[in-house]
């Protein structure tokens, strides 16, 4: 006998269902009085049903969310202070004002923010920190951040006179300073009373540093190899980064606890300090450096004799920047720990590193770059070993020679080709792989059919003029593709493709930007698993299709053509794409047809076509344009500026009036700033990319139906780019400048219903989703 088992509903749920109701009989409503909306009492009547169903919006948001709960009630202390230690920025010394704030949000907020001192251990002297309260912060810092290590992060060059106060308050607690990093200013210096950038003194200020671990140079360096003496006093010194140590202070000094060194001495003078490091995990050798003594010739070798370690070394990973070196192969037998690897060599000592490939059981990560230096470098695959432990490769080859030399190039073909044959037992076990071959290098054909375990795999070729005899390639492993081959390589090569599993996509040409275009097709049923897209290229004309499993779209930098025919593919079939989630910007989109999208696409009536809540921009904007974006990506409806003032022609009409102030990159955001034009004594900025667009011809069948007016606006598009061009070849006589202080050129802003211009190192819903791709 079979029991039935009552299924138990819950009132929040029926109250979802409730609202979801009356959301669907508020849109209708709102569209079939859109149909004929010319009367005034009409146009009342869809205002207020436009605000009724936005109240409903947000009642769904608060259903669905459910209370807002403090994280500090509901979460162990060690988890919330995890939270917030990845909301705080350190990079430029913005942590202080972040947790300062934080403390504004209630007296609990207060109590355990005070009383973690973790959050206060990071001291910034910043050339622009030139605040009354200044001193206060670092003395707060000090008193809160009690006996845990400190962090120092100074940039150069320094107000003298905040330098001076600081130093003063810091000198008292150097034994618990652990990391010290030297970086550039992170925004215009203000004022001329600077501190030389002298790294030695600035270290010898703060001495002795007796639990000193980590120092991270930057671009600066000491000055000489007397200078390096300082170390001595920094007995626990872990990391040095950016600089690079001679080998001659390490003779002298014992660095016991060293774990990261990078030099440019040979290796046999490696080998004679290698005893006074026993602890060291990463080795960078390099070719040269721009302090004078690169050169280290002061440790001594004895004559005639080569040295050798006692033991083998702990190195687990290494960087060889040397093109050659008679001892190499030496170095890496000695090296049995190895897990990573990167080279820089040409193709004879190739041939003595993968002799060693055997020798080396925990070798994961290999990069090799070979670069030819003469007619006699050549590959002899004969005594190549196989690296059963390699997962993840990364070869490119350049080349120095006469690009019309055939003979030359049949030789250098010759050693790739050998190459490639003597290693197709470990490129069949490799997990991910990153191919680069430059100067009219051929792709080996007996290559790609052995890759056909990778989760990765990255092609750059300059050419690929083989792909006619090319099979079927099942890559059912495949999961990230990232091509970057001639444009009129892309068809037949995606033809041969099978990527059942692939997860994201990366499209970038290397062809000239006025070479003709070429249209690809992306077959959902050749990709059915893709999830993530990254259009980088103008060379490529996008002949669009759904995919149904696609969450995530990037246009990057070439990609804006592209960008304004994906906007209006949406807006005429924004059924298209149920999953897509987020979409990217790294060039300005128009945001005539950004808008137009998001209210087609965030107010449709089938709840299983999903809502586009994030949109990503190179820059940040003017709440004239943020406040009604922010509001559609939050599914609710906004008052907006008219389509032609938010296109570019209705832009064109203040960007291109002389007699109006404001920055390239303000007039384009629809911000306003007080940046002056100027005689044009270069190519005007204002070019911009929209100069070169070509509209494309509206050949789908709109679905749902679309209002007359609207596609009557997309058919205009030419126009509009054909005025913009009139205006920009108009304007040889002044330019704008290009950038204000308003803009940070190296974040991108994030616009959702959940935040607004926030700087991003951001994890958004979709790449989550694709995490295991990058792992």
């Amino acid at each position: 006998m079979v029991h039935a088992t009552p299924v138990l509903v819950s009132d929040q749920s029926l109250e979802s269902d409730h609202l979801e109701s009356e959301r669907v009989k508020l849109l209708n409503s709102i569209y079939k009085l859109s149909e004929d909306a010319s009367q005034p009492e009409k146009q009342e009547e869809i205002k207020s049903l436009r605000s009724d169903y936005n109240q409903i919006i947000s009642r769904q948001v608060m259903v669905n969310r459910g209370p807002w709960t403090d994280p500090l009630s509901i979460l162990p202390l060690e988890i919330w202070v995890h939270i917030i230690e990845e909301i705080l920025d350190n990079r430029w010394g913005s942590s202080y004002r972040v947790i300062a704030n934080m403390v504004l949000v209630g007296q609990k907020w207060k109590e355990a923010i005070v009383n973690t001192p973790q959050f206060w251990t990071v001291i910034t002297i910043d050339p622009n920190f030139q605040e009354s309260d200044l001193l206060e912060r670092v003395a707060a810092s000090l008193h809160l951040s009690k006996d845990h290590p400190l962090t120092l992060l100074l940039d150069f060059p320094i107000d003298r006179a905040s330098y001076d106060a600081c130093q003063t308050l810091i000198s008292p607690h150097s034994s618990r300073i652990r990391r010290i990093h030297f970086r550039n200013p992170s925004k215009p210096i203000k004022g001329s009373k600077h501190l030389d950038p002298s790294v030695y003194q600035v270290l010898s200020d703060f001495l002795p540093l007796p639990n000193l671990q980590e120092i991270q140079f930057g671009n600066f360096c000491l000055a000489s190899e007397e200078q390096w003496d300082i170390v001595e006093l920094m007995p626990q010194l872990k990391f040095v980064e950016g600089d690079g140590m001679p080998l001659s202070v390490l003779r002298r000094i014992s660095l016991v606890h060293l774990e990261s060194l990078k030099t440019y001495g040979s290796v046999d003078k490696l080998f004679t300090v290698i005893a006074n490091l026993p602890q060291i995990k990463e080795l960078e050798m390099a070719e040269s450096s721009y302090t004078n003594w690169a050169v280290d010739d002061s440790c001594e070798v004895p004559a005639g004799d080569s040295v050798t370690p006692e033991q083998p070394l702990s190195l687990e990973t290494m960087t060889w920047h040397r093109y050659n070196g008679s001892r190499l192969k030496d170095l890496i037998h000695w090296s049995p720990c190895l897990k990573s690897m990167t080279l820089l060599v040409s193709w004879k000592f190739l041939v003595s590193v993968l002799e060693e490939m055997a020798n080396l059981p925990f070798l994961s990560y290999l990069a090799v770059y070979v670069q030819r230096k003469a007619s006699e470098d050549k590959f002899s695959p004969a005594a190549v070993t196989q690296s059963p432990s390699l997962r993840e490769l990364h070869f490119e080859v350049g080349y120095f020679g006469s690009d019309n030399d055939s003979k030359e190039r049949r030789e250098l073909n010759k050693n790739l080709s050998n190459f490639i044959d003597a290693w197709l037992p470990t490129f069949a076990r490799l997990e991910k792989a990153f191919i680069c071959l430059g100067n009219e290098w051929p792709l080996p054909l007996a290559l790609l059919p052995n890759l056909r375990r990778v989760k990765v795999l990255s092609l750059t070729l300059s050419t690929l003029n083989i792909l006619g005899e090319f099979p079927k390639l099942p890559f059912d492993a495949l999961e990230d593709l990232k091509l970057h081959i001639p444009a009129s390589c892309y068809v037949d090569f995606l033809s041969f493709l099978q990527c059942p599993n692939l997860l994201l996509l990366t499209v970038q040409t290397s062809t000239s930007p006025y070479s003709e275009k070429v249209s690809i097709h992306l077959d959902p049923k050749q990709f059915p698993r893709l999830s993530g897209l990254h259009w980088n290229t103008k060379q490529l004309a996008w002949t669009i299709s759904s995919h149904r499993m696609l969450k995530l779209i990037v246009f990057g930098r070439g990609g804006s053509q592209a960008a304004s025919n994906f906007c209006t593919h949406l807006i005429l079939r924004p059924l298209d794409f149920p999953s897509l989630e987020q979409v990217e910007f790294y060039e300005f989109p128009e945001w005539d047809l950004i808008t137009l999208m998001l209210e087609r696409r965030n107010f449709l009536l089938e709840p299983s076509i999903s809502r586009i809540r994030t949109v990503v921009l190179p820059t940040t904007l003017g709440f004239i344009l943020k406040t009604p974006l922010t509001s559609l990506l939050g599914g609710q409806f906004s008052n907006r500026l008219s389509n032609h003032d938010l296109s570019i022609a209705g832009i064109a009409e203040v960007y291109f009036d002389k007699s109006l102030s404001g920055c390239h990159w303000c007039c384009l955001s629809m911000q306003a700033c007080s940046s002056y034009t100027y005689p044009a004594y270069y190519a005007p900025s204002m070019q911009a990319h929209w100069s070169n667009h070509q509209a494309e011809p509206i050949t789908v069948t709109p679905d749902p139906p679309l209002a007359d007016s609207t596609l009557n606006w997309l058919e205009q598009r030419q126009e509009r780019y054909s005025q913009w061009k009139q205006n920009a070849d108009a304007a040889t006589t002044w330019t704008r400048g290009s950038v204000c202080e308003s803009h940070q050129l190296s974040s991108l802003f994030v616009f959702s219903s959940f935040s607004t211009a926030n700087p991003s190192t951001y994890r958004s819903v979709a790449v989550e989703t694709l995490k295991p791709v990058f792992d």
